[in-house]
């Protein structure tokens, strides 16, 4: 399911499958989700002392790890999507995967003010 926000909405794909759908709006940008997923990224490094290579492999688990569930079928819930969002922009950050390959953003779509005769 595309969730959309007032200013379109973020697609998330691995492997060319849609896992996730995020919404854009005046608040959460690109931009916004990108600075969430940096602040994790810096935590998990300073404060819990995680190493990068390591943070890589947790990563890319969480991708498979959703991925499977998906094509499987199963409930992925909020967080879980949220995580797989995280890891993927943590990725492409540190140059791990690119952003085309994973990423779509869809403007919000204008409909027209057409009148309706009923």
């Amino acid at each position: 399911m595309i969730i959309e926000g007032s200013k379109g909405s973020i697609c998330v794909y691995y492997k060319d499958l849609l896992i996730s759908s995020f919404p854009l709006t005046k608040k959460k940008t690109l931009e916004w989700y990108e600075k969430s997923a940096n602040k994790a990224l810096i935590r998990g490094m300073r404060v819990e002392d995680i190493k990068l290579k390591t943070m890589c492999v947790v990563f890319r688990e969480i991708l498979d790890y959703t991925y499977l569930k998906k094509i499987n079928k199963k409930r992925i819930d909020s967080e879980q999507h949220q995580l797989f969002f995280m890891s993927v922009l943590s990725l492409i950050k540190l140059k791990k995967i690119e952003f085309e390959d994973h990423i779509a953003i869809f403007p919000r779509k204008k409909l027209s003010k057409k009148s309706c005769d009923l």
